[in-house]
């Protein structure tokens, strides 16, 4: 019996922190800013929390396409662009939890952030469909998951949920299965 790396654990955990996300803030309702009950700072960290699996979830998506063809150089752009992403959009959520009020200079970082999170996710879903470690229509529905994630507001870490899972369990089912180099 072979073991998974316990890294392959992270896009599971990503799903599991964005499904507490979304029930947070469906039982908790609207957060106010600044923060006025304990729901307040419950929505803001479950939020960073979601970002911050979701950045290790993409390192480990990275990971697990290392020594795929087809991944390249494309890919590991992506998955750095998305965790960078990721990381300026926890340091304003990380600081807004903190002071329980939205500081002006941190809040700068979330256009950026989204910005270049859209961006890995391009690249990301590129990669991942040239490599073939994950089925190819979840390659193919990636970005339409961080369109989906942004358009339908609290419902959107459902969708976010959803796809990690996906990733998630295609990840700990074993090797890849396209090995095969793919024409550049």
């Amino acid at each position: 019996m072979t073991r998974t790396p316990v890294w392959n654990a992270f896009p599971l955990a990503a799903a599991a922190a964005s499904v507490a996300l979304w029930i947070v803030q469906t039982v908790c309702g609207k957060q106010h800013i600044p923060f006025t009950t304990f729901a307040d700072y419950l929505i803001e960290a479950c939020f960073a929390l979601s970002l911050a699996t979701g950045a290790l979830a993409v390192i480990t998506l990275r990971a697990a396409h290392a020594t795929v063809p087809g991944w390249g150089r494309l890919g590991d752009a992506g998955a750095v662009l998305y965790g960078l992403g990721q990381a300026l959009i926890l340091i304003p959520a990380t600081v807004t939890l903190v002071a329980a009020d939205e500081l002006p200079v941190p809040q700068t970082l979330f256009l950026p952030g989204f910005a270049l999170w859209a961006a890995g996710m391009v690249l990301v879903a590129v990669g991942a469909y040239r490599a073939g470690v994950l089925p190819r229509p979840v390659a193919v529905l990636l970005p339409a998951s961080f369109v989906l994630m942004v358009s339908l507001g609290e419902a959107g870490a459902l969708v976010v949920a959803a796809t990690w899972a996906v990733i998630g369990v295609r990840l700990r089912g074993g090797p890849p299965r396209n090995t095969e180099p793919v024409s550049e």
